[in-house]
């Protein structure tokens, strides 16, 4: 039973931010759309923040599982901008509110597992001191996502597989050069 309030908590949510803004969802709307009390929607989540949390820890969650079967990063990407894309009108209310850091967090936690699962797929890897990784993963991570945040920002209208690509194949092409060029830095002349 539990679970199943939560998920219509969920779902009554998700339905509410197709329509309107995050800034304009009440609990009050939330608890009539699913016919159950405000004690009941505290009990699981202690605000309406909490609540959008909650969705994308879970919604992380399953893209992080499938990125994991994925070969590249391009399809992983691709995997992020089609959920992105599959939520436009939600996606563009989260981002012009106030909880647009939430979001970006989603985004951060994404991007980096992604790129870390990528780096050390690498043959050189295994060469490459682990600090220096996450230089390199957090160097990509930050232009990924700024990317991202601009691509929303300007409304999605460019295609997202071109998109992705794009992104995609600059990081590609250039990430063991970034780690080879860390490598060689620390090599005594």
């Amino acid at each position: 039973m539990s679970q199943f309030t939560k998920k219509a908590i969920q779902k009554a949510f998700l339905d509410s931010i197709l329509k309107k803004s995050f800034d304009k969802i009440t609990v009050k709307d939330i608890v009539e759309e699913c016919e159950i009390n405000r004690n009941t929607f505290y009990y699981y989540y202690k605000d309406i923040y909490d609540l959008m949390e909650d969705i994308f820890i879970i919604e992380t969650q399953k893209e992080l599982e499938k990125a994991q079967e994925l070969s590249s990063c391009n399809e992983a990407f691709l995997g992020i901008a089609a959920y992105i894309m599959r939520y436009k009108a939600s996606i563009s209310h989260i981002y012009y509110s106030k909880c647009r850091d939430i979001f970006v967090g989603y985004l951060f936690t994404m991007s980096e597992r992604i790129l870390e699962s990528y780096i050390e797929r690498l043959d050189l890897a295994s060469q490459i001191e682990e600090k220096d990784k996450k230089f390199v993963c957090d160097f990509y991570r930050f232009s990924l996502v700024g990317m991202m945040n601009n691509w929303i920002k300007n409304g999605m209208e460019e295609d997202e597989e071109q998109f992705i690509k794009k992104m995609c194949d600059i990081f590609e092409n250039t990430v063991e050069a970034a780690l080879r060029g860390l490598t060689e830095g620390k090599k005594p002349v």
